[in-house]
């Protein structure tokens, strides 16, 4: 693990119901802050690149990251990320149990609608 390259701040958050502090009334689907890590966005490989040239797409609408593999808290796949702004669902947590030193957690954008950008 290369802790140089880990130069993005990635929030994860927990999706819960709650109550409005104001007017009392239930609220579902409140975004819950659980903690921030440092991450690594690996770039695209050129192979990767070439293979799926006939695919429209940007790659910050799907970024993976690289995070150190001990957290505070175990990571769920429900939970939401926020980088650069943006919120992304988790698609795919991949733990790495050979070397214990990083975890790839692979995202999607989630758009103000709360559906996917791409299907």
């Amino acid at each position: 693990m290369k802790i140089k390259n880990m130069t993005e701040r990635i929030t994860f958050y927990s999706v819960r119901s709650g109550i409005d502090p104001e007017t009392h009334q239930p609220i579902e689907n409140q975004p819950h802050e659980e903690f921030s890590v440092w991450a690594e966005v690996p770039k695209i490989p050129i192979r990767e690149f070439v293979d799926k040239g006939s695919n429209v797409g940007f790659r910050k609408e799907s970024p993976t990251f690289l995070i150190a593999f001990k957290t505070r808290k175990e990571i769920q796949s429900n939970w939401l990320v926020k980088w650069r702004g943006k919120i992304y669902r988790i698609t795919s947590i991949d733990p790495d149990y050979k070397l214990y030193d990083l975890s790839k957690i692979t995202t999607q954008e989630v758009t103000n609608d709360g559906s996917n950008r791409r299907s």
